[in-house]
Formats: structure tokens, C-alpha cells, sequence
């Protein structure tokens, strides 16, 4: 029965296990940038970008204007002579004209083209300000992961401390039978225990704050999650991929298709049109009667007023391209500067838990002779638990330093842009 109980319990603990799923950083990640809410805008980017190059491709096809009007002028046509026997028609000074005129576009200068291309430089634009901004997600997802992962490994020490309590209560217990302990001491040791008992239940609801804020930005329930602390390193070889560093580019990119559209905008039109109606007088001035026409022909246009503000406007977009640059060598002094302390931070807590390692077996040796003199009862329970709670606050500024560092090492990738 106990060998089958053994069996059960193993395969629990397998069970248990299997259940719960790794869950690594870089995985958090890439949730939190697909379940962000401004996640949604690069779709709606895409989708106006789609309606805005429809409407401007529209600019070749038939456009087609309706207008009317009635008038009436002060003179009209005439004839200065007289004709004997012929009758000459006077011209009514109030004149009515109706009709429609379809028009073609042959060659628009290449407006059109520069326009879309206007366009799609934008919309590049602003998806690459949502990846700019998505990726600032890193640091708090960051913050949260390590978050959680300091306060699993606070409870597993709380829980080693309790039980070499609970341990040392027990034999505190049988002293007392002996004769060779005393009630205060098993009492200062049960009160240590209820301590720890806070400390977990305080400890328990860092953690679930954590998971509650890191199952909010990735959208998952980590209740059968584990987090594990991931192997990363520094590196002052490393190259700078940040998604400003795109972002400049496509800044530049938009100031290159506009230099484009400027150009195009002065560049002469031809299209074809033809206009029908019904008016009075129609085509022929002399004639003063409703009548229908129509006429049609090529059309050439060119607008010469742009000229005097051509070399303006690509002085404006050099000024602004200088301003991007300038953005651009700012944007990496201070991406350096960060990179920098980072590195010096991973550099100062690798030494600290160095020395942590030495404080800590020092502490435990303390611990240990401590526990041998509170068995023989050469001290009291109470400076036995001020070695043990030393040790204790030793090993977690270890483990604080440790996952530091492991954020540090992390926020540094991140200032990379790996």
C-alpha cells in the first residue's frame, strides 16, 4: 500500500508538472505586442491607405461636371449694317445655358503617382511610430516577469527557513521534556514562524499583483504558467537595432516622395474632354434660338504660378530633413549613454553577488553553531534567530541582486532593440 501511495504521489507531481507551461520572457513579448489595444491601429493604417489610393487612382478616370446658368448682360452681337429684304435676328441679352462635360486626364505630370507615393510613405511612417511605441511595452513586461520570478523564489526560501524552524522546534519541544530547554524559547521560535507566515502572505500578494498586471498586458491567465529567468549577456559590440533608428528612415523616405510631388505639381496636363448641352444662344452667336451642341478636343494645361515657390518648398524639406538627422544622432548619444550605465550595472551586481555567495556561507556557518549552542542550551532561542534571519536577509539580497541583474541584462537587449 505505502509503495503504491509513493507511486500515485510521483505521478501527481509529473502530472502537475506536464500542466503547467514555460512561459519565457521573449514569448511575453511578442503576446504584449499582439494583444495591445494600439495593436489594432496597424490594420486601420493599412485599411486608410487602401481608401486614400483608391480615391487618388480615381483622378484617370471620366470626370464628368453638370453645370447650368441663366444670365443676363447689359449688351450683345450685333450687326452695324443693314441688309435691304434680309432680316437680321437681334440677340436676347438674357442667355441660358445648360450642359455637361466629361474630361479625361491623358498625363497629369505624374501628380497622381507622386500622391501615392505621398501616401504610402506616410502610412509607413506611422506604422513604424506603433512599433516604436509597442516596443516600450518591453520594460514593463520586463518589470512584471522579474517581479514575479523574485517573489516564487522569496516564498521557496521563506518555505527552507520555516521548515528548519519547524525542524528546530521539535527538537525544542523534546528539550523541554529533558529539562534542557525552556517554554521561552519554543515560544520565540513559534513566533518566528507566525512572522514567516506574514512574510509569505505578503510575499504571496506581490506575486499575485505581478501576474495579475503581466496577464492584463499579454492577455493569459498564468495560473498554470512558469516563468523561468532567461540566459542573456551584454555586449558593447552589439549593433543598435531600434525601431527609431526605421523610423528615421522612413521619416526620410515621406521628405523624398513630397521633394517628388512638388515637382510633379509643376510639371504642363493633357487630357481630353467633350461638352454637350443645350442653350440660348447655342454655337452660333447669331442665332437666337434654343438650340443643342456639343464640342470636344484635347486639352493642354500648365500652371507656371508653383515656379516662384518651387525652390521654397524644397528648402522647407531639406530643413526638415536636417531636423531628422539631428533627432537621429540625439537619439543615438542617448541610446549610448544608456547602454553604458546598463553595462556598468550588470558589471557592479555580478561583484555583488560575488560577495553575497562569501556572506552567505559565512552566515550559515554562524547559523549552524548557533543551532548547535541553542541544542545545548549555551544561548537563547532569540540569538539563534537573530543568525538565522541574518542568513535569511543574506540569501534574499542575493537573490534580489541576482534577478537585478537579469533585468538589467534585459532592458539592456531591449535598448538594443534585439
Amino acid at each position: 500500500m505505502r509503495k503504491a501511495f509513493y507511486i500515485l504521489l510521483i505521478c501527481l507531481i509529473v502530472k502537475h508538472t506536464q500542466a503547467q507551461e514555460v512561459l519565457p520572457l521573449s514569448q511575453c513579448y511578442t503576446l504584449a505586442k499582439q494583444n495591445y489595444p494600439i495593436a489594432k491601429q496597424k490594420g486601420y493604417i493599412n485599411e486608410s491607405l487602401e481608401q486614400q489610393i483608391a480615391q487618388l487612382k480615381s483622378n484617370f478616370k471620366p470626370q464628368v461636371d453638370l453645370v447650368g446658368q441663366a444670365t443676363y448682360q447689359s449688351d450683345v452681337t450685333s450687326v452695324p449694317i443693314k441688309i435691304p429684304n434680309i432680316d437680321i435676328p437681334q440677340i436676347s441679352k438674357d442667355q441660358y445655358k445648360i450642359y455637361a462635360e466629361v474630361k479625361q486626364s491623358l498625363y497629369d505630370g505624374g501628380i497622381t503617382q507622386a500622391q501615392i507615393s505621398v501616401q504610402k510613405a506616410a502610412s509607413q511612417t506611422e506604422q513604424q511610430k506603433l512599433a516604436v511605441e509597442l516596443d516600450k511595452l518591453k520594460e514593463r513586461v520586463s518589470q512584471s516577469y522579474f517581479s514575479i520570478l523574485l517573489s516564487q523564489n522569496q516564498l521557496k526560501l521563506i518555505d527552507i527557513i520555516k521548515n528548519e524552524l519547524q525542524s528546530k522546534i521539535n527538537r525544542i519541544k523534546a528539550g523541554i521534556q529533558n529539562g534542557v530547554s525552556t517554554q521561552a524559547n519554543l515560544n520565540q521560535l513559534e513566533v518566528e514562524i507566525l512572522k514567516l507566515e506574514q512574510r509569505t502572505s505578503e510575499v504571496k500578494s506581490q506575486e499575485s499583483l505581478g501576474k495579475k498586471i503581466l496577464g492584463l498586458l499579454i492577455n493569459q491567465d498564468l495560473s498554470s504558467v512558469q516563468l523561468v529567468s532567461p540566459v542573456l549577456s551584454t555586449g558593447q559590440d552589439s549593433k543598435i537595432q531600434r525601431s527609431e533608428l526605421t523610423l528615421f528612415q522612413e521619416q526620410h523616405n515621406l521628405l523624398s516622395t513630397q521633394e517628388q510631388l512638388i515637382n510633379a505639381k509643376n510639371m504642363p496636363k493633357i487630357g481630353l474632354f467633350l461638352q454637350t448641352g443645350y442653350g440660348r444662344p447655342a454655337l452660333n452667336m447669331l442665332e437666337n434660338d434654343f438650340k443643342g451642341y456639343y464640342i470636344g478636343g484635347l486639352r493642354f494645361n500648365w500652371s507656371l504660378g508653383g515656379l516662384y515657390t518651387k525652390k521654397q518648398e524644397k528648402t522647407q524639406l531639406l530643413i526638415s530633413s536636417k531636423n531628422v538627422d539631428a533627432q537621429q544622432e540625439t537619439f543615438l548619444l542617448n541610446t549610448n549613454i544608456a547602454l553604458q550605465q546598463l553595462d556598468a550595472e550588470v558589471k557592479k551586481l555580478d561583484n555583488m553577488i560575488e560577495l553575497d555567495q562569501k556572506i552567505i556561507v559565512l552566515r550559515e556557518k554562524i547559523t549552524k553553531t548557533s543551532s548547535a549552542q541553542l541544542d545545548n542550551g549555551i544561548i537563547t532561542a532569540s540569538d539563534y534567530l537573530t543568525d538565522l534571519s541574518a542568513e535569511l536577509q543574506a540569501k534574499e539580497n542575493q537573490l534580489i541582486h541576482t534577478l537585478q541583474q537579469a533585468l538589467a541584462k534585459a532592458n539592456y537587449q531591449s535598448t538594443l532593440g534585439l
